[in-house]
């Protein structure tokens, strides 16, 4: 039960949405901001050069390390969908990818500089050196901007205590979800 009830009336965007997801139902409360934080996690998820396996471990580390259920919960199908491993999943939920042998340098780069931006709001001069060898400039940035975006949604989700939605509503989805 989240600690502020939903709104009574939401924006019509919401209906526009392919599931009207609990976390765009409460962040209602603030309707100008419902389209703009809908229309960049679409962009994210659907536009962005990273590959979405990429994506999909970078998020569920921000899951992880935000310990946001809803998003794990959310996007462990998707995940999994886009090639992530259970192995991988498992690593990512207990924080231990340096040195595991379920990532390759490049998703280790990426899992870097999602930590580094959870922990410090930075990234050290070396893990951007790393980055940058596996990386273009573009998926940098965009990788940034994701962390950045769901560790926002992680605090309005765990700030509030948004319910995960039911799985049977998410089954319908077409494409990714938040």
């Amino acid at each position: 039960m989240p600690r502020i009830p939903y709104p009574e009336e939401l924006p019509d965007i919401i209906s526009r949405l392919p599931i009207p997801l609990n976390v765009f139902k409460m962040l209602s409360h603030a309707p100008d901001l419902v389209a703009p934080a809908a229309d960049l996690g679409m962009a994210l998820l659907t536009t962005s050069d990273l590959p979405p396996s990429t994506r999909e471990i970078v998020i569920m580390a921000v899951a992880a390390d935000a310990e946001c259920s809803y998003i794990a919960v959310q996007h462990t199908p998707i995940a999994r969908d886009s090639g992530v491993t259970p192995e991988q999943l498992d690593a990512i939920s207990v924080r231990s990818h340096r040195g595991s042998e379920h990532f390759d340098d490049t998703e280790t780069a990426a899992l870097d500089v999602a930590h580094n931006l959870l922990l410090s709001r930075t990234i050290a001069p070396d893990v951007f050196r790393a980055a940058l060898s596996h990386y273009p400039e573009r998926q940098i940035t965009e990788l940034i901007v994701l962390v950045g975006y769901y560790s926002m949604i992680a605090g309005l989700l765990n700030g509030v205590d948004i319910d995960i939605d039911p799985w049977e509503e998410q089954s319908t989805l077409s494409g990714p979800g938040t």
